[in-house]
């Protein structure tokens, strides 16, 4: 199997650790039910860059929990045909108000127009965490994983990575070549259950793993076929690693704590 040279290593669960400094990426809020768990507080903290894509500022301003917490907000872009009066003046209003921008193409979503501006204003690579991902309509979340593909089209990632984070799992696209996924962290707390998939939803691909509880070797995968799917991610293992000859989806469950919601 044609390999890339240097194997892409990643670290997602530093995404959702507490942390004192912000960290170098940017979070993208959609237009989808949010939750003020712990991953988004997580997330609002960690993040160097916060973005709400049209309707998803009205998410944030709508959370029960809402006082002022998640008032400094840096940017609302899309066609803005969601975005409430209440909202648009709230946001205005701050100490450090957001930036609001009309971008009226209707050929293109309200998540891909952030990730444009993302990607223009950050030339050289910003790391991406679409919060609200797969959730809602089939057509949507089918839409939010499109985006994965088509805003990664270089080969080693050189604009960015991008995660879409739902109530459940992190997904993420695996360029064609080798991956070391680091699922735990030394010294911290589990943020990801066992359950993984590997998803070639693109094209048929040829995947090998170490660090499931069922790995695979040379295994042909395609939609309609078979496919990686509820496998887990074994007691002891610190990294997985997957090698595909295709672009694929790996996507990971969260850890569901007692007492607390996961974003």
């Amino acid at each position: 199997m044609a390999a890339q040279q240097q194997p892409f290593e990643w670290r997602p669960a530093r995404l959702l650790q507490d942390y004192n400094v912000p960290q170098e990426f940017a979070l993208l809020v959609l237009n989808q039910p949010l939750r003020s768990g712990g991953n988004l507080r997580k997330l609002w903290k960690n993040s160097s860059v916060r973005v709400a894509a049209d309707g998803g500022a009205n998410r944030l301003h709508e959370l029960s929990s809402f006082h002022g917490k998640f008032s400094n907000l840096q940017l609302i872009i899309g066609d803005l045909d969601s975005l409430s009066p209440l909202v648009r003046s709230f946001y205005s209003s701050q100490p450090n108000p957001a930036t609001i921008i009309h971008d009226p193409d209707q050929e293109s979503t309200d998540f891909g127009k952030a990730i444009n501006w993302l990607r223009a204003k950050y030339p050289a690579g910003i790391d991406i965490v679409a919060l609200g991902g797969i959730g809602g309509r089939v057509d949507q979340g089918l839409s939010q994983l499109h985006h994965l593909y088509r805003f990664q089209t270089d080969p080693a990632y050189a604009a960015g990575r991008v995660y879409l984070l739902s109530g459940s799992s992190l997904t993420f696209l695996l360029k064609a070549g080798v991956h070391y996924v680091q699922v735990r962290e030394d010294g911290e707390r589990d943020v990801f259950g066992k359950h993984v998939g590997i998803i070639p939803l693109k094209e048929p691909s040829v995947i090998s793993t170490r660090g499931l509880e069922w790995d695979v070797t040379d295994w042909p995968t395609e939609i309609g076929g078979q496919l990686s799917t509820s496998n887990h991610v074994l007691p002891d293992t610190q990294v997985v690693q997957i090698e595909t000859d295709k672009d694929v989806l790996f996507t990971i469950a969260l850890r569901q704590v007692d007492g607390e919601e996961n974003d």
